[in-house]
């Protein structure tokens, strides 16, 4: 993977871009590089974890016969037969130079047919125009910020805010937090926005446009068209599709899969280890917890041949990575799992790998979580007279006769961490940023669930906090076969009952998963990546002292009063020798809040 810095029609001293580039220098140390146009302001700086290619797929990478230029963050899977071999020279072996050999032939509209987990920009020196865009299913980061001065975009956050970008809160996202719904555009810093997967931005003279590059995306899956097909040749199909998806992602190096005991890292191991010798395996193990799946793990690489390793996590070790885990993450978690992701891609690293396979996606596609289940079992009718926490959802709801459980599941976090609010923001009411799509892009009570998930959670936490973020953070290239795009698109084009049938979560992936290891078995259940909840008395105090440091310095916290955040945490451990889950949640919250302040200076 890599890291990328965009500038246009900027003020922006070229010392601050230096240090903003320098910021993401961890997303590839390879290589450092810049394109610059002193004609329209435009500056492209990109850091480069050479995988493909080679030192001589240097980037940003310049067209020698028209006027494109690009840079690429991530992977891209075409196979270069795709594109007209008598016209098209090949001069390295990067999957970059695939996107802009596509792109000299057929133009920014090519961006369509990549196959892969990316975020690029495009830059076209006759028109002065700039492009940047982002794979379907959000994989891979890329946040821009526009005010009458300046266009600039980055990889990170903390690029853009090194550059001086204004380090401060936006309130909305703070509040919506408290509900899990922050809307896949939005980020903690106002005015820095997340461009939507499946969609390219155009900037020309600080003008900016953006629009969708997909018939259909896969935040949407009401949208994908239903297959007419028997549950047999499904299997099939899938077993074909899915098996394509790891294939295509094997490096013709050593690497690491991450292995739990769930069925989405099991096949993803077992299918890499068949396809290749090169594969090893990687498991966390958390001392003395329930949540331990490290010697399920262990055995099962065990009956698959290969070699594994298993990083062993004691409470003091997650708290003492959370701070750095948060910096790397750039967002509010409500757990430790950061830190333990953290960790484990450290460890990969350390062991001399440079790429992992992982299992993100599949409980999405694959209506692997608890709360689809409960939504398909169980759906909870629409109640009338409820604030809305979007604009467009109460009429959506009326109109489906339908509440998703992630919707209404939070009421008692969100209500203590109302609570907590400085008084003017004491029961502020609120709508995140999302907007209830057209009727025509909703038409299901499960869709409507899907989308809810896709459109918040998924994107700021799943993709990036838990996955592309702290891997980066230590230079690993995570590679998803189960948000290939043809596997996404298939499996949303299937009945529900192939996913999820009699109280049996993904079915047709247990299926194929018999299919091709008949000999090895799975948990029968989802099994949830999740660290023990952590924050012990030891660590209590030290999170009351840090809010004691802040409240000497008159210091806000967000939209949080600190006084108030400080009797709530001294009424914790007073009363308290271990957290509800509940608890646990909202002082993820509060410490994330502290260490992200702390971190960029963020004003209210």
């Amino acid at each position: 993977m890599c890291g990328i810095l965009v500038s246009q029609l900027s003020k922006v001293d070229s010392f601050d871009l230096i240090n903003g580039l320098s910021s993401i220098k961890h997303r590839g140390p390879d290589q450092s590089n810049t394109y610059i146009d002193t004609d329209s302001q435009t500056y492209i700086g990109h850091n480069r974890l050479a995988i493909n290619g080679g030192l001589d797929a240097v980037q940003p990478m310049l067209s020698e016969c028209t006027p494109w230029v690009i840079g690429v963050n991530g992977e891209i899977y075409n196979d270069k037969s795709e594109l007209d071999v008598v016209k098209t020279k090949f001069r390295t072996k990067s999957d970059t130079e695939f996107a802009l050999r596509g792109i000299e032939q057929f133009g920014v509209n090519f961006i369509s047919e990549l196959d892969g987990e990316f975020s690029l920009c495009l830059y076209n020196r006759k028109t002065k125009s700039l492009y940047l865009a982002r794979d379907r299913n959000g994989s891979k980061p890329l946040y821009y910020y526009q005010s009458n001065e300046k266009f600039i975009a980055a990889s990170e956050i903390k690029a853009l805010l090194a550059t001086g970008v204004p380090a401060v809160w936006n309130k909305n996202y703070l509040m919506a937090k408290e509900r899990f719904l922050v809307g896949a555009e939005q980020t903690f810093v106002k005015n820095i926005y997340s461009l939507p997967p499946g969609h390219i931005l155009e900037c020309k003279n600080n003008e900016v446009q953006i629009y969708s590059y997909c018939k259909v995306l896969p935040s949407y899956p009401d949208t994908f068209e239903k297959l007419n097909i028997n549950y047999e040749s499904a299997i099939n199909q899938f077993d074909t599709l899915l098996k394509s998806a790891v294939s295509k992602r094997l490096p013709n190096e050593n690497f690491a899969c991450y292995l739990s005991s769930g069925i989405d890292s099991s096949y993803i191991c077992a299918m890499a280890s068949k396809l290749t010798k090169n594969t090893s395996s990687i498991s966390i193990g958390f001392t003395n917890s329930p949540l331990d799946e490290s010697t399920k793990a262990e055995k099962f690489a065990k009956q698959l041949g290969i070699q594994h390793h298993t990083l062993s996590l004691s409470q003091s070790d997650l708290i003492n990575t959370f701070e750095s885990a948060v910096y790397h993450a750039e967002s509010i978690v409500p757990n430790m799992n950061v830190a333990a992701k953290f960790l484990l891609s450290n460890q990969t690293k350390k062991l001399g790998f440079r790429i992992a396979l992982t299992g993100e996606g599949a409980d999405e596609s694959l209506l692997g979580y608890n709360f689809f289940q409960h939504d398909i079992a169980t759906p909870q009718k629409y109640q009338h007279n409820q604030v809305e926490l979007f604009k467009g959802q109460a009429k959506l709801e009326k109109r489906l006769n339908f509440t998703p459980s992630a919707a209404s599941s939070t009421f008692s976090i969100s209500s203590t961490l109302n609570s907590l609010r400085l008084d003017e923001y004491y029961y502020t009411n609120y709508q995140s940023h999302l907007i209830a799509p057209d009727d025509e892009l909703i038409t299901s009570p499960l869709g409507y669930s899907q989308w809810l998930h896709y459109n918040t959670v998924f994107q700021d936490y799943n993709l990036q906090a838990l996955g592309d973020k702290t891997e980066l953070a230590h230079s690993i290239e995570g590679r998803q076969p189960f948000l290939d795009n043809k596997v996404v698109g298939f499996l949303h084009s299937l009945p529900t009952n192939f996913k999820y049938h009699n109280g049996i979560n993904k079915r047709i992936l247990r299926d194929v998963y018999s299919k091709n290891f008949p000999d090895f078995q799975v948990e029968k259940q989802k099994i949830p990546f999740l660290a023990p909840p952590n924050l012990a008395q030891d660590a209590m105090y030290r999170l009351l002292n840090e809010l004691h440091a802040v409240a000497s310095n008159n210091v806000t916290l967000g939209v949080y009063d600190i006084n108030k955040v400080i009797n709530y945490v001294t009424f914790l451990i007073k009363n308290k020798t271990t957290l509800a889950f509940s608890e646990d949640i909202i002082v993820c919250h509060i410490l994330s809040i502290l260490y992200l302040q702390k971190h960029f200076h963020l004003k209210i």
